[in-house]
């Protein structure tokens, strides 16, 4: 993230993560005060994106904890809210019943319309607070990095087939799964996917 130097705004580079940026169209089109508000959507290279957002902060652990929980949105990452959790008021307010439509939907056309969909990132890792501390639910979908290696070192043509032409390439640039020249960069490079 690279911040303004006023402070006002932050900017996301990606070298491709099509569930983040199907989330941050999707902002753009909402209007909820638990979605952060995204001022443009840039390309970068053929697959890559940029994304110029209000500046955000860490949230409270118990207050992002309590929205998640709230949500009622469990989903593949495996966060699970505490046992007991009071959420009944939080839970009844409008826009987080309509936040929970909206990531119900968002993750609806992700399982659509993305190879190798994630599903769903509820968790309080991905809530953030703006400057006057209003939560905002930052990267709630994903697409799975775990079952694109599984399907390198199955060497799944037909399943690779489905990303994006450099998607592979790209992916190897994203921290978690950086192999770079490794044996799944060499087998992506022998199935011709690189």
């Amino acid at each position: 993230m690279l911040a303004s130097p006023d402070g006002s705004q932050a900017a996301r580079v990606t070298p491709w993560d099509a569930a983040y940026r199907l989330h941050a169209e999707r902002c753009r089109a909402a209007s909820n005060p638990y979605l952060p508000r995204i001022d443009a959507i840039a390309p970068v290279g053929s697959l890559g994106h940029l994304v110029v957002m209000e500046r955000l902060y860490a949230a409270p652990e118990d207050r992002a904890s309590a929205l998640c929980a709230a949500l009622v949105a469990q989903g593949d990452s495996g966060w699970r809210a505490p046992e007991g959790a009071d959420t009944a008021a939080l839970a009844n307010e409008p826009a987080v019943a309509a936040l929970r439509r909206h990531i119900l939907a968002l993750a609806d056309e992700g399982a659509r319309t993305l190879p190798f969909w994630g599903g769903l990132d509820v968790r309080p890792g991905n809530v953030m607070a703006d400057a006057g501390g209003q939560l905002k639910l930052v990267d709630p979908v994903f697409v799975a990095g775990p079952k694109i290696i599984a399907a390198l070192e199955a060497r799944d043509r037909a399943a690779l087939a489905r990303l994006p032409k450099g998607a592979l390439a790209a992916f190897f640039t994203i921290p978690p799964f950086k192999e770079g020249p490794g044996a799944l960069g060499a087998a992506a490079e022998a199935m011709g996917l690189l």
